[in-house]
Parts: C-alpha cells; structure tokens; sequence
C-alpha cells in the first residue's frame, strides 16, 4: 500500500466517522432526553449483545477478508478476491442464521437471567432479525477494505446512522408512551433499520465496482480459499467473542455491584446509562481516528508483509503509534480541563462531567489498544491478542466483583484503567518485540504532556477570564475546545514533535 493510500483510507473513513459521531451525539441527547437516564442505561446494557453477536456472526470473517484480500489484489488476482468474499459470505450467513434463530428463541431467557432485566425480551427478539444483514454487510465493507477503497464503508457508516435516527424520530410518538420496554425496543429497532440499508448499500456497491473489474481464471480452489479464511478468522472471532462476552458480563455486572454499593435498582440503572450512554460516547469520540486508523492498518500491513517490506512496515507502525499517542493525549487534556462544561453543553448534566473527569487518563491506553490491536492483526498476531485481551478482562471483571461494592463508580473507574493500561502495555511489548521497532520516548510521550499541559493551563485560564464572561456556555466551550486544540499543535510544532517533513508525509505530497 501506497503511503498515500493509507493517509486517504484514514482520512475517508474518520470524516465518515465524523460526520456519523456528530449525527450521533445529537441524537443520543434526544434519545436521553425522551428516555431518560435508566432508559439509556437499559438500551445500554443490550449494547454488548449486539457486539456479542456482530463478534460471532462477522467480526474475525471480516478482518480475513480484509487481509485476504490485499494480499491477491497487491497481485492483481481480483478473481481470486472474489472468490475469497463468496465463500466468507457463506461462512457468515451459516453462523448467522443459526444465531439469529437462537437469539429469537431464547431471547425470554437471556433476558431474565443473563441481562437481569426481564422487559429487554422485545428488544432481544427485534435484533435477531438484523444479524444476517449485519454479517453479510461486514464482509463486503471487509472486501472494499482490503482493494483499499474506504469510500463504501465510509459512506455505509453515514447511511447506517440517517437511517437509524430517522427510525426512532419517526416511531418515538408510537413506542415512548408504552413504557420503558417499548422506549428500549425502539433503539433496538433503529439499530437494525440501520443494519439493513447499510447492506443494501454494501451489495449495491459491490455489483458496480464487479462490472469495472477484468477477471483472469482464479488460482485460489475453493477448498484453499475456505480453509484459509478459517484459519485467519477463529482466532480472531474467537477473540472478538469472547472478550465481547466478557465486556457483556462487566457491563451487566455494574448495576448489580452498584446495587451492593447502596443504589436501589433504578438509581443504579440511572448511573450505568449515564456512565456509559453519556460519559463514555464522549470519551470515545476523539478515537475515530485511531480506529479508522486501525481498520486501513490491516491491509497496509498484510501487503507490506506480503512484499518482505520491513522498513516500510517499521515506518508505517512507528507513525501510527506516534499519531495515536499524540490524539490520546491530548483528549485526555481536553476532558481533563473541560468535562464539566462539555456533559453540560451536551447533556445538561454536570454529574456526567464529574464522570468524563475520571476517565479523561484512559484515553492514551485506549486509543493506543485500537492502533496496536490493528498492527497485531496485519502482523497474523491474532493468538496472542486474544490471550491478552481474556487476561485484561478477566482482571476488569475482578476489580468490578471486588472494588465497585465498596467504592462505588469509582471501582469501574478503576478497573477501566487497569485493563486499557495492562493490554497495552502487552500489545506494545508484542509489537517492539515482533518487527524490532524502536521505543521514542520523547515523541511519542513526554512532548506531547508538555504540549497538552501548555494547551490545558492557557486554555483554562482564557476560558474562565474572557470566553464564560462574554459568550453562552455553549459557544464559550466550543470555542475553548477549538483554541485548547490550536495550542496543543502549535507546541507540538514547537517542540518538533511535528515537523514539515511530517505534513508532507501526511498530505502525500
């Protein structure tokens, strides 16, 4: 992959990411505002299903596909690609049928005594129905991913948001005034509407780009193709689904630890939904582009590997994590500094703020797990992530089981760190270890604190002594958040953590 390729595959999908974030957050202040903060943390806690399931039914098929596919394309073998998507279509429908029928089947059950909520029944049988439409999309996205053509998932991601707010506007009317259960169901069927018009989109663009293509007889047979996507995608579905199913056990757990803390049930739904509908969405925003990142890295590495192109492979890493450290970062002095003004430009709600403050730390381990994660990936590193990410949620599960009763949210808190820091901590170690990359202390950690600290302590200060006294809150946060943002790389530039040789490695030119 082209340098240039990899700077425009991530640039088309964080807009995309952008643009669907953006679109998002309003609509998450919606949803908050008609559903309120159990609500939020009741359609919360089906979230983890649904990455439950989208781990089974596509997650590791995906990836395959993706790397797959770059290998055949970087030799011209578009029959051979093809053939590579036909066969993981298969795969992906097989699995997806059968849990789709499982999950509608046994929804009463996992709803009573898995989730602890009975009323999330009708909204378990509702996603059932978007699982083959959700596989079938993730493997034509990991097909566009792997030519290294991030238009269609791009656009997919901004399809698959319109549709899913213009369902819940559309329908809130109908299924709010039922209650709590009917208010659940219907971000469940947003979340499925969502799915389909993405794989509508997904196929339509995959029988146009087919017209344009000139197929030479495929080398790959059909027993080869099957074997190997197998034997790339088990261990990664493998670990997609058991460390969701974990992430679904710690979220589950919350509210019940939170009980044992003192909460009765509503209280303790009401603080989930607004820790993890309100508090961590805005954390996990700055991470588009670390995860957009981290989906163009898998094919840039796999051709790189491909051509025994090591320093290319070693550059390509090194700036990635570069990048990654710098945005992780820096978020973590944007919500360090302004949480309480961001919940409340958001959500109203300075209590959200308060919990955005205490997680502001993770954003360096979190943002660096997506590039690192990535990298493992396009490396064929896929056992040892898993085995990495069971220990980091094994130990989150037990800081839940043991500190949230006495400590309350702040044990979630705790545990979060915890996990981020020891499974990047060992992805990193992987990496350095595996293509002898060398650590930059200076640029990829202590530069940017000090460009962070500078940006954080002007931007406070202007924002406290001019902007709150001569603008709304609103505007004066946004404002702030532009002129933290224009500090911090303006040191950055200072510190020649960023140079011009940069810039131009960036624009391509």
């Amino acid at each position: 992959m082209q340098k240039k390729s990899l700077i425009t595959g991530t640039l088309i999908l964080t807009i995309a990411s952008l643009i669907t974030r953006l679109l998002g957050f309003g609509f998450r202040v919606y949803m908050s505002n008609i559903m309120g903060a159990e609500g939020m943390g009741l359609y919360q806690l089906l979230f983890p299903i649904y990455m439950l399931l989208w781990a089974a039914s596509s997650a590791g098929i995906s990836l395959a596909v993706s790397k797959m596919v770059a290998e055949e394309t970087s030799r011209h073998q578009h029959s051979n690609a093809l053939r590579i998507l036909k066969i993981s279509l298969c795969i992906a429908l097989s699995i997806s049928v059968i849990l789709s029928l499982a999950l509608y089947t046994f929804a009463p059950f996992i709803a009573t005594y898995y989730i602890h909520e009975p009323v999330t029944a009708l909204s378990l049988k509702i996603l059932a129905s978007c699982i083959p439409f959700m596989s079938a999309a993730c493997c034509i996205r990991g097909y566009f991913q792997g030519r290294q053509e991030m238009g269609v998932s791009a656009l997919a991601q901004i399809v698959e948001q319109v549709a899913r707010m213009l369902v819940i506007y559309l329908f809130a009317g109908f299924f709010i005034p039922k209650g709590i259960e009917y208010a659940c169901a219907l971000g469940v069927l947003g979340m499925c509407v969502g799915e389909v018009f993405s794989f509508i989109l997904a196929f339509v663009a995959f029988r146009l780009k087919k017209r344009k293509l000139r197929f030479k007889p495929a080398t790959l047979t059909y027993h080869k193709t099957f074997n190997t996507l197998l034997a790339l995608s088990i261990p990664i579905t493998a670990n997609r689904f058991l460390t969701s199913g974990l992430q679904s056990f710690e979220n589950i757990l919350i509210p019940m630890q939170l009980q044992k803390f003192g909460l009765d049930s509503s209280s303790a739904l009401a603080l989930y939904g607004k820790f993890s509908g309100m508090a961590l969405p805005l954390l996990f925003f700055p991470s588009m582009v670390t995860m957009s990142l981290s989906t163009v890295l898998v094919p840039a590495i796999s051709e790189a590997v491909t051509r025994n192109n090591y320093l290319t492979l070693q550059k390509i890493i090194s700036k990635a994590i570069q990048f990654s450290c710098l945005i992780g970062v820096g978020a973590s002095a944007l919500f360090l500094s302004l949480s309480k003004e961001i919940a409340l430009t958001c959500y109203g709600l300075e209590d959200v703020g308060v919990l955005l403050k205490l997680l502001a730390i993770i954003c360096p381990f979190l943002y660096l797990q997506n590039i690192l994660t990535g990298t493992m990936n396009g490396l064929g590193m896929q056992k040892q992530t898993f085995k990495t990410n069971i220990l980091g949620s094994l130990t989150c599960i037990s800081i839940i089981l043991t500190v949230v009763p006495l400590k309350g949210i702040l044990g979630f808190v705790l545990a979060l760190l915890v996990q981020s820091g020891f499974v990047t901590v060992l992805l990193l170690w992987h990496v350095l270890k595996n293509i002898d990359l060398p650590v930059d202390i200076n640029n990829w950690i202590i530069k940017p604190i000090i460009a962070a600290l500078a940006g954080a302590l002007s931007t406070t200060y202007i924002h406290h002594a001019y902007l709150m006294p001569a603008f709304s809150l609103k505007l004066a946060t946004l404002m702030a958040i532009i002129l933290l943002g224009t500090f911090y790389i303006f040191m950055l530039f200072v510190l020649k953590c960023i140079t011009s040789k940069d810039i131009k490695m960036f624009t391509g030119s």
